[in-house]
């Protein structure tokens, strides 16, 4: 498999996830840049989290570490850490760049909604008269 992280890019990057991840439970079984692989691999490649390959160890172990990361905001943490680092200039523009990210398909086509819009009117016998299928002045009454 081909790794995103190259020793230089974990050199400067290592410390700084050592910095932001917490010291509270038990060390995860999977090594830090293994789980930053995985997460770049997945956001690279759109697969579902069930695909993820098994070189990166159990998906959901992936999935809820990195939703733990986003919930405590230890990942805001360290893009902050990591855009104020001169070294990774080049690393931060390139993880922002959302070309490579994947929309969901259920994404694209869903009505917009517009700021100052009036709602439209119901469409219940109140709000408009009922239409009669000819005009009142040539129905018989007799």
């Amino acid at each position: 498999m081909r790794l995103a992280i190259t020793d230089e890019i974990w050199a400067v990057m290592g410390p700084m996830v050592d910095r932001c991840k917490s010291r509270l439970g038990p060390a995860p079984d999977l090594p830090d840049r293994m789980f930053f692989e995985a997460v770049l691999y997945w956001a690279r490649t759109g697969v579902p989290w069930r695909d993820l390959p098994s070189d990166f160890g159990d998906w959901s172990a992936v999935y809820n570490r990195l939703r733990r990361w986003i919930h405590s905001g230890r990942l805001e943490k360290l893009f902050k850490e990591m855009a104020a680092q001169p070294a990774c200039e080049g690393t931060v523009r390139v993880m922002i760049d959302s070309t490579i990210v994947r929309a969901h398909q259920h994404s694209a086509g869903a009505l917009k909604k517009k700021a100052g819009r009036r709602p439209r009117r119901s469409a219940g016998p109140v709000a408009a008269p009922r239409r009669r299928s000819s005009p009142s002045w040539s129905t018989r009454t007799g």
